[in-house]
């Protein structure tokens, strides 16, 4: 994968500033620095998503492209290309990682509950490393259902005593 295909690096927030009346998704690091996406007006009544150039997050540029002025940043759904001027989607990186989050995360708690399952063996289990793994898996969960990592280790010993799986 070229380095013009990487998504903005994380972390990322979303930050609300109710005095200019915008919501921005921000990432990088150190400092939240650059804008993932962020709103503008399109027409009477909607808003063109912004995203930047990805190749731009790599230089340290800010420029932000409305997907409706970027072309190849959109595509026709297979077999719909006839339906391409009202349902199409988006290509950005940024927007393709947006799209796969439930299913990323959905993964990241099935391994995480077989992890810790204590009935599962796994190289490298018992040590710091694995445990550090086990850890970062969790808090992962919590940051995004917004809960404390404690309850989420809670929740996985209730459903594993009940041989309750993780939902599909």
């Amino acid at each position: 994968m070229s380095k013009s295909q990487i998504h903005t690096p994380g972390p990322w927030r979303w930050e609300y500033n109710a005095t200019h009346r915008s919501v921005q998704l921000v990432g990088g690091r150190p400092k939240f620095d650059f804008t993932v996406m962020d709103f503008v007006r399109w027409g009477m009544g909607g808003a063109a998503p912004r995203f930047i150039e990805p190749s731009e997050v790599m230089n340290g540029l800010q420029l932000m492209h409305r997907i409706c002025d970027r072309a190849d940043w959109r595509a026709p759904f297979e077999g719909r290309a006839h339906h391409a001027n009202w349902c199409a989607g988006l290509t950005h990186p940024d927007a393709r990682l947006m799209a796969a989050s439930p299913e990323l995360f959905e993964e990241i708690e099935r391994t995480y509950e077989w992890l810790g399952d204590i009935n599962h063996e796994w190289r490298g289990r018992s040590s710091a490393e694995g445990q550090q793994r086990l850890n970062r898996l969790r808090a992962l969960i919590a940051q995004a259902t917004g809960r404390e990592e404690r309850d989420v280790q809670d929740d996985y010993c209730t459903r594993a005593a009940n041989n309750e799986a993780v939902p599909a």
